[in-house]
């Protein structure tokens, strides 16, 4: 009788057999697949190798696809033909500079790409804008009508004396007035641009009435100093002003002379107007017979604009050579329409065009109540200034 042991033992040995039959044959199936595998891979890399040599023989370029090399070339793909089961991550340190380039950047080779340009945002740059400050320094009046029509003083006398005996006249004063009228006017200016331009940069617009509403305001504070009047135009400072007559001394005594000329008639001056090379020339006046010390502040430390404690207006509308001195409580710059900026395309052909009319504008004009409390001052020439005694 078979001895169930014996069997059961046989049996186990059979199965164990078969399993290492069927180990053997799966590693020798994988080592021919891996074999197979890496074959494969070196007709690839060969296949790469002798593309990269024709086109180097054709354009000259040492690394045509220098991604494909570093990918052939590297640790995870060495590991796959040693039997790893994937490659992982594989890094090119190239980047994508040999892959996808900005238009004429990138090696021989390289793909590019159209890169737009970055635009300034910051709009326009480089637009002049003088500091306003003589319109800054006035008092503004509200009118409401083209004219303006104020009492003039011109010529007050102060007649106050004692009455010495009971029933004497006493002492009479003069205080010569006049009716005078100042002319409002309209100061402006305007640009053309297309609707294109205007809807295709939204920075524009604001950038142009900036400088429109800047060149309309340049062109006020020029004609408040400057104007000939007439109909239509403003009378200025300088026109009505009373001359200092003061021919000796440098320009900060001739200065001195007219503040202190002011101040004795009653009038408290607190405006100085001068052009900006004046009073550079001023400010970078240096001692005389000494180490050439600067007589007012240093490059490094420049003094304020600022003469005998009166402040100075420093302004390209004051013509080079002369100083205005004003008491500016009795004057006032009449405000009709403060500056707008108007865009339209009903102007001409403008809309057939696709044309915008850019306006700036204001209306202003200029009263001065008491023409002898401004002087005019002759600032003179380098050969004709005396020493200063400031």
């Amino acid at each position: 009788m078979p001895d169930p042991y014996q069997q059961d033992m046989t049996q186990l040995n059979q199965t164990l057999s078969s399993i290492g039959t069927q180990i053997a044959d799966f590693k020798s199936s994988s080592a021919e697949k891996q074999t197979e595998f890496g074959a494969r891979l070196q007709d690839i890399e060969q296949k790469m190798v002798n593309i990269s040599g024709r086109r180097s023989a054709n354009d000259g370029a040492t690394d045509s696809n220098v991604v494909t090399a570093q990918v052939v070339a590297a640790d995870g793909i060495t590991g796959f033909r040693a039997g790893m089961k994937s490659t992982g991550q594989i890094s090119c340190k190239v980047g994508v500079r040999a892959a996808i380039t900005n238009p004429n950047k990138g090696v021989t080779g390289s793909t590019s790409y159209p890169t737009g340009p970055q635009r300034d945002g910051a709009g326009i740059r480089g637009i002049p804008q003088p500091r306003l400050s003589l319109l800054d320094m006035l008092p503004v009046v509200p009118v409401t009508s083209a004219t303006y029509e104020f009492v003039r003083l011109d010529g007050y006398i102060n007649g106050a004396a004692y009455q010495k005996q009971e029933g004497d006249e006493k002492a009479e004063g003069s205080m010569p007035t006049k009716m005078e009228r100042a002319e409002i006017a309209t100061i402006a200016t305007w640009i053309p641009a297309s609707l294109q331009v205007l809807q295709d940069n939204e920075q524009l617009q604001g950038q142009i009435d900036t400088l429109m509403s800047v060149g309309v305001r340049q062109k006020l504070e020029a004609e408040l100093i400057n104007g000939e009047g007439g109909p239509g135009e403003i009378l200025g400072f300088k026109k009505q002003a009373t001359a200092a007559g003061i021919t000796t001394g440098k320009p900060a005594d001739r200065i001195g002379s007219a503040l202190t000329d002011l101040k004795a008639d009653g009038w408290n001056p607190n405006v100085i107007v001068m052009n900006p090379r004046d009073w550079f020339a001023i400010e970078s006046e240096r001692a005389e017979g000494g180490d050439g010390q600067y007589v007012i502040g240093t490059p490094r430390d420049p003094a304020p604009p600022s003469l005998w404690g009166t402040p100075v207006v420093v302004t390209n509308g004051m013509p080079q050579g002369e100083a205005l001195i004003l008491d500016t409580t009795v004057a006032a710059l009449l405000d009709r329409q403060e500056v707008t900026v108007e865009a339209s395309r009903h102007d001409g052909d403008n809309f057939k065009r696709n044309l915008v009319t850019i306006l700036a504008e204001l209306r202003a004009g200029l009263a001065v109540f008491a023409p002898t409390a401004t002087r005019l001052v002759t600032l003179g020439t380098a050969a004709a200034q005396g020493k200063s005694s400031m």
